[in-house]
């Protein structure tokens, strides 16, 4: 048996026919840049979401960069964000000119965690970006409470978890502006790069229409601030909008495979993710931890199933963040969860007699 980590191939078969449809319209109508399908994907975005707007843009970096512009925020201000995430939630920071302050993850989700906010904020602290890590969404109650009382607008990184929901509010209603990503990989993934903002504040949500093209209003050529190019095209948005009726039951078979094995796995030396029934998880990723994460990779991997590490090095000890001066030891549970972190195979169209394989070898690596 041969198992991807992700597999793409499988989903494309049940949306081509609503995809080559909408994408034979698409080109002979030439209408190629923020037409219908793009409008469409926005509106259902926001109506799902909870938020009245949803800002289409060209991937879900670009969807950081433009939420923290939004917010004014410059070269020498600081971040505060979490060390455990992927790559474009420190470096867009970077790239507007200013500082990551990197504050540690919680033991249990890997989310940043809130009790250590407080400490890191400064007099220069201008933001704070959460990252609703694998699909978890992050202690929002506590993250905004502590963001309210110094003043501090909060940026969602949900580039994992579209759909999921607390208290019935959704991933991107929380903080005051969020980022989302489609690239392919995600639970609502695209046929190429593409991203979205998410705001309730009206006055954030007009900025990000203006800077994603080139800072310019409702009059053709005339630009109230500097902006930049990062405009979805139909073809992408076409894709989502065949998909998105799709989403909450791919994330309902996630959730379900999920949970079959944390119940295969009990006993096992091994953390597994707490998945929970109260929608708060729809698990992009399923990740376990063990100290024997890479005898059990290559085990797995002889056996015809593949994983991934997400994330082998965490970012205060990247090299090209090593100006900020963080050494080893300065965020301890993200540095040990790199070392331990296991994805398998959850995605929906997994059968069950890969999931029993996929559960079973897990089980032989540690009991046999």
């Amino acid at each position: 048996m041969n198992i991807p980590v992700i597999n793409l191939k499988a989903q494309f078969k049940k949306v081509k026919k609503d995809v080559f449809k909408g994408l034979q319209e698409i080109l002979t109508e030439q209408r190629l840049i923020l037409g219908e399908y793009c409008s469409t994907l926005e509106d259902t975005i926001a109506k799902y979401s909870g938020v009245p707007h949803a800002i289409s843009c060209a991937n879900g970096t670009d969807a950081l960069i433009l939420s923290l512009m939004a917010l004014d925020i410059k070269s020498g201000d600081e971040v505060i964000t979490t060390p455990y995430t992927f790559f474009s939630t420190a470096s867009s920071i970077v790239l507007i000119g200013a500082r990551p302050v990197f504050v540690d993850v919680e033991e249990q989700n890997l989310n940043i965690d809130a009790s250590l906010l407080e400490d890191a904020i400064t007099p220069k602290t201008k933001a704070i970006v959460v990252v609703h890590l694998f699909g978890k969404l992050c202690n929002m109650n506590e993250v905004l409470k502590i963001a309210r009382k110094h003043n501090i607008p909060v940026v969602e990184d949900m580039a994992q978890s579209l759909g999921a929901r607390q208290d019935g509010e959704m991933s991107g209603s929380f903080g005051d502006i969020a980022a989302t990503s489609f690239y392919p990989t995600k639970n609502l993934g695209g046929i190429g790069e593409g991203g979205m903002v998410l705001t309730k504040r009206d006055d954030l949500g007009d900025k990000v229409k203006k800077l994603r093209v080139h800072g310019m209003g409702n009059t053709p050529y005339h630009h109230e601030m500097i902006g930049f190019n990062s405009r979805l095209d139909e073809i992408k948005a076409c894709a989502l909008v065949a998909k998105f009726p799709h989403l909450d039951f791919w994330n309902r078979k996630r959730i379900e495979n999920a949970r079959y094995y944390n119940k295969k796995f009990k006993g096992l030396p091994i953390v597994v993710p707490n998945v929970g029934n109260d929608g708060s998880h729809i698990v992009h990723q399923y990740v376990i931890r063990t100290d024997k994460r890479d005898d059990l990779q290559g085990f797995l991997k002889e056996r015809g199933i593949q994983t991934g590490i997400y994330y082998p090095v965490p970012l205060h000890l990247q090299d090209c963040f090593s100006f900020l001066g963080y050494k080893k030891g300065s965020c301890p549970v993200a540095e040990k969860a790199s070392l331990t972190s296991l994805a398998l195979p959850v995605y929906p169209e997994l059968k069950a007699a890969e999931k029993a394989y996929i559960a079973n070898t897990v089980r032989d690596f540690f009991i046999n």
